[in-house]
């Protein structure tokens, strides 16, 4: 998704639509007519500095947004905001509970353009019914089906093995995903206080899931759990996705660790009965002197 950062006309559409706003409403405070600023959209235009500036202010964009070709404004989830993502035209299996942050799946997303092609993007993309430019915006809010519907498609293309998953972590939860989380966190000094961080500046990511952590014993445990309205996806989500879903969790979590500490932990999944299947508890567990390396 990267190369969108040379590529001004889907972000100018991504962050009109995220407002709602009409190609006249949007021509009109920049300055230049409907017809030129549709072929802006389409990269058949480039704007001028002073009608990107404009732009920017209209649409409430960060300025960094032509450098990461994302469009970030570092904001929390409000679940169901009628004023986030109704700009596009979205799937009914897509429209309720959402919870979830396109941030969510942009690893997915990275991965398949980086590792798998630029077709499997396109083709995953095409598969949900939504628009290309709707995942250039990291505030467009998606239900829980679309983050299941991800995890499907990589089970279908065979890629769901720990290491391809391993490698989705590693690979698409880069700087970009992070954000500005990298910088702040490096100031804490243990697992526990990440991973509590962690769980704090989760509505920064989702509210689809409670997250956790506790010292029982002096071991440290990290927990999920789902919110109410995952019940009916719950429901449908196969033991294959289920699967596929904890072990994102834990290598995220040990990513994230490595990340911030520099340290190499294990998070192992306690089997233990749940509410639902989407609910999961691991524990930190150092990992053995072979294995760190």
């Amino acid at each position: 998704m990267n190369e969108q950062m040379y590529s001004i006309g889907p972000l100018m559409k991504a962050a009109r639509k995220f407002k709602k706003f009409n190609q006249a409403d949007v021509a009109q405070a920049i300055g230049c007519s409907q017809s030129a600023l549709s072929k802006m959209e389409h990269n058949l235009l480039i704007p001028s500095a002073p009608q990107w500036f404009l732009f920017s202010r209209f649409t409430s964009i960060p300025p960094e947004t032509l450098e990461t070709g994302i469009i970030d404004r570092h904001s929390k989830v409000k679940f169901n905001n009628d004023q986030v993502s109704l700009g596009f035209k979205i799937p009914k299996k897509y429209r309720h509970f959402r919870a979830g942050k396109v941030r969510e799946i942009y690893p997915f997303l990275f991965y398949l353009e980086k590792k798998v092609g630029p077709e499997a993007h396109k083709d995953f993309i095409a598969s949900t019914g939504l628009e290309t430019e709707f995942f250039l915006d990291f505030d467009n809010l998606i239900n829980f089906q679309l983050f299941l519907d991800a995890m499907e498609y990589f089970i279908k293309l065979g890629k769901n093995s720990d290491e391809t998953i391993g490698d989705i972590v590693n690979i698409g939860q880069n700087d970009l995903y992070w954000n500005h989380y990298k910088v702040e966190w490096m100031k804490l000094g243990s697992v526990a206080a990440v991973l509590n961080e962690y769980c704090n500046e989760q509505l920064f990511f989702q509210t689809d899931f409670q997250l956790k952590v506790e010292s029982q014993g002096g071991r440290t445990l990290i927990s999920y759990f789902p919110e109410y309205h995952l019940k009916q996806f719950a429901a449908n989500a196969s033991n294959e996705q289920v699967r596929f879903l904890n072990t994102y969790r834990k290598k995220t979590l040990e990513s994230l660790i490595r990340r911030i500490l520099d340290q190499n932990v294990s998070f192992d999944l306690i089997a233990e009965t749940q509410n639902s299947p989407l609910g999961a508890r691991f524990e930190v567990k150092a990992m053995p002197a072979s294995q760190a390396s």
